[in-house]
């Protein structure tokens, strides 16, 4: 490709000018030069229509009369401009497609969704670059969806923020979407202007003929009516045919322009959609536009790396550990499982030593309570006699004297101990019992 500033040749996959760094693009009169080209091949197809094949050789005089006179040739010549106008531009809609289709692929798409950094932007327009080059896309630099994401990508550098980028992006889209209806003028104009040529073919067919049977009647001579009528009514058919002739051709011709341009249209409009929502949905949301983004993501994907690093460097060193720790829990596993029916064998036998000493405690505690209940009744009894009996000489009366005179320890006494009032009881009564016996 031809830079359009120093005038070297680049490569055709090249964005930038190898010498002077310039943005490559098509020359601004690419469109005049295809009408041209399209003008040329319509001329050549004519002349041979009309001069080699089919027109000379061909025997049917409805044919013949069909495409014969100027307004014929003009129309057909017309209709064959804009079909190679609308070949010409359904190329350039078919390296538009693919140059779509391309950046729809998932590598490219994977590539762009790890983030657009404005440091980058010169980076991601030379990787789009090569990667639409291995795909074999030709002239993509001037392709709508590599023209709009390149401008969005400068746009990034000079205005980092997202609502303006989004406001040039609607800009962008309206600019294309005028240039894809100012590329159909000529076409409209085709459109229009071959019915006319048929209208003005017919006007003119029917003043021929009305021409005709006029010079007829200034020129009739009563001798000879019969061979004038008949020159007269031929040369008005003639002029007729010229009229009928031009409006069918006209109208057939402009049926295919009109429905080939629709649905070109219609192609490159929806391209347009489909461009559109590209740019929307996976270029503006991994656009990074935010201050200090970028330094953010470099030190978490840095942290990120060294810990995943730290991660694996500790899980191969831990792996021996691991794996030794797994046997061992295996065999400790097995020594407990051989341990568990001593245990419970033990236990067993350990809860049958606790209920027998439990039940020598209870029959204990029963004995003793027999045996106070003994005591308690004896001594009873002890006192009962004891009352009724009066003392028989002196030293018993004097053994009770001391006894009365003795005081018997308290509660107080005994810092609240109630066993030693009890003790002193039963000496007292036992020594009763003594001097009762003596």
């Amino acid at each position: 490709m031809k830079c359009l500033k120093c005038g070297s040749f680049n490569s055709e996959a090249a964005v930038y000018c190898q010498s002077c760094a310039t943005y490559l693009a098509e020359k601004p009169g690419i469109e005049y030069f295809e009408i041209f080209k399209a003008l040329i091949l319509a001329l050549l197809s004519s002349a041979v229509f009309y001069l080699i094949f089919p027109m000379p050789v061909t025997r049917s005089e409805y044919l013949i009369q069909l495409f014969s006179g100027r307004i014929s040739e003009l129309i057909f010549t017309l209709t064959l401009w804009s079909l190679f106008l609308i070949f010409f531009k359904f190329i350039r809609h078919r390296q538009q497609q693919r140059a779509y289709t391309s950046f729809r692929d998932h590598e490219l798409h994977e590539s762009l969704s790890e983030g657009i950094y404005v440091r980058d932007v010169e980076k991601r327009i030379i990787e789009i670059s090569q990667f639409l080059e291995a795909k074999k896309v030709k002239k993509f630099q001037n392709s709508v969806i590599f023209r709009r994401i390149r401008r969005i990508l400068y746009y990034l550098r000079a205005v980092p923020k997202k609502e303006e980028i989004n406001t040039i992006l609607n800009y962008q889209a309206e600019i294309d979407h005028n240039r894809m209806q100012t590329g159909y003028t000529l076409i409209n104009v085709f459109i229009w202007a071959i019915p006319i040529l048929g209208f003005i073919g017919t006007v003119f067919g029917i003043g021929q003929s009305i021409g005709e049977f006029s010079q007829f009647i200034r020129g009739v001579e009563t001798s000879e009516l019969s061979t004038q009528m008949r020159s007269a009514l031929s040369g008005v058919t003639q002029g007729l045919s010229v009229a009928f002739n031009t409006t069918f051709l006209a109208l057939v011709g402009v049926i295919p322009v009109m429905l080939l341009s629709s649905t070109l249209r219609k192609g490159e409009e929806d391209l347009l959609l489909s461009v559109e929502e590209y740019c929307l949905e996976d270029l503006l949301p991994n656009l990074h536009v935010r201050p200090g983004e970028e330094t953010m993501d470099e030190a978490v994907h840095e942290h990120l790396g060294k810990l995943v690093e730290f991660s694996e460097n500790w899980r191969k060193q831990v792996a021996p550990v691991m794996s030794e720790l797994e046997k061992q829990s295996e065999s400790l596993k097995h020594q407990v499982g051989g341990l568990q029916p001593l245990l419970r064998h033990y236990s067993d036998h350990v809860f049958q030593v606790k209920d027998r000493v439990e039940e020598q405690r209870n029959t204990a505690e029963a004995k003793e309570d027999v045996e106070e209940e003994q005591n308690a009744s004896d001594i009873a009894s002890v006192k009962s006699e004891s009352t009724d009996e009066k003392p028989d000489d002196a030293e018993s009366g004097e053994e009770t004297s001391l006894k009365e005179e003795t005081p018997s320890p308290t509660l107080e006494e005994n810092d609240g101990n109630p066993e030693p009032v009890s003790e002193n009881t039963e000496s007292r009564e036992q020594e009763k019992l003594k001097a009762s016996g003596d």
